[in-house]
């Protein structure tokens, strides 16, 4: 090598010190001096996992900027280490992104952790952070092969197939995975919730929320495990939130005649007394029907939970027959009259055309009976 060789050798070896000296000094003064404005500990997790590999990115820069300057280096020698440089910066870059989605993924955790929901978005969460890092390496690699003129787009094609004849078998699993995505994001119903499916005709506490399925424990101790497809595509009532407190009602049947105040009095203060039942609520006796036997009041009144329902139910049906039985109220049932008129001449030719029916029936008895005396 000559004297000048030499010389723009050492130029360059200055060039990627400059480099790395410059990404040092980014990622540890210029970039955390940036970062220490933001409130967020977001960006400091952020300058901590891909700082390293950022200064690393410079480097290359420099080396392959000092190499291309040299030139007694030859072609070829010149094009296989760009090559190189090329390989490690997708490399560091493929390493970058990966972090990136290892610190999405934990922070993520943290957030649902506070929000009390890490149950519940830990499978979504898991899901997206392979999904990411799957991408990650798919691009990464296919830029590699695209640097190098290896054209993917036949690969592609029969992945893209491949991945549809997939979906066609598994469409259920998939729809179910979805559905799943959404029950997780929207939040229609938490872990603990008492809610009701009602195309479905299950009701219970939800007990665990999963990519592909709900299981639900109803009140015999049954589990139940619904497709999330189905509770996508089904009415879901939820008794628990945003607020358990309940309405329920019941009908009673009360006799004609009876004074109707003194009805809805009896009525309000024999469910106001019941265990259970919210005082700061109002309790309502409507008169909502004229039935065919009884006057119809619809009973409604506020608990708890509907947790209590069925034995409100008995608390309140006590109260409500004891309070009317001491009231002397009936609650009458339903009956039906049938009056039959039939006329003079109509009656004496159904009593003739009967008598003589009867009399040959006793007289054939009659005979039955003394042949059965002879035979014995």
């Amino acid at each position: 090598l000559r004297a000048t060789d030499w010389i723009n050798l050492a130029i360059s070896l200055l060039f990627v010190l400059a480099g790395y000296l410059l990404g040092t000094v980014l990622i540890r003064r210029a970039l955390p001096t940036l970062a220490k404005r933001t409130a967020g500990e977001f960006d400091d997790r952020l300058l901590a996992a891909i700082g390293p590999g950022f200064r690393w990115l410079i480097v290359i820069l420099a080396l392959d900027f000092a190499t291309q300057r040299l030139v007694f280096v030859s072609v070829e020698a010149k094009s296989v280490l760009r090559d190189a440089y090329v390989v490690a910066a997708m490399t560091l870059l493929v390493s970058m992104g990966w972090k990136l989605v290892g610190l999405a993924d934990a922070w993520y955790r943290e957030r649902s952790r506070e929000a009390g929901r890490e149950d519940e978005l830990a499978p979504v969460i898991t899901l997206l952070t392979r999904v990411g890092r799957i991408l990650v390496v798919i691009i990464g690699v296919t830029l590699l092969l695209s640097y190098f003129g290896v054209y993917v787009t036949a690969v592609f094609a029969a992945l893209g197939l491949g991945g549809l004849a997939f979906s066609l078998a598994a469409r259920d699993t998939i729809a179910d995975a979805i559905a799943g995505f959404i029950v997780l994001v929207d939040r229609p119903f938490r872990i603990g919730d008492r809610i009701e499916i009602q195309n479905v005709g299950t009701w219970g506490d939800v007990i665990d929320i999963g990519l592909r399925t709900t299981r639900i424990r109803t009140r015999d101790n049954r589990l139940v495990i619904v497709p999330n497809s189905i509770i996508g595509s089904s009415q879901v009532v939820n008794y628990s939130y945003p607020d358990p407190r309940y309405r329920i009602q019941t009908h009673v049947g009360i006799a004609y005649g009876t004074d109707n105040d003194l009805v809805e009095k009896i009525i309000v203060d024999a469910v106001r007394q019941v265990s259970g039942v919210l005082p700061d609520r109002p309790v309502d006796a409507l008169y909502i029907e004229m039935g065919e036997s009884a006057m119809i009041y619809r009973v409604r009144w506020w608990i708890e939970s509907y947790v209590d329902t069925r034995r409100m139910f008995h608390r309140v049906h006590k109260a409500l027959q004891r309070a009317l039985d001491d009231a002397g109220i009936e609650s009458p049932f339903p009956t039906q009259s049938l009056d039959l008129q039939v006329e003079p001449e109509t009656a004496a030719r159904i009593a003739q055309a009967f008598r003589p029916a009867t009399h040959d029936s006793a007289s054939a008895q009659t005979g039955k009976v003394q042949r059965h005396q002879r035979d014995r």
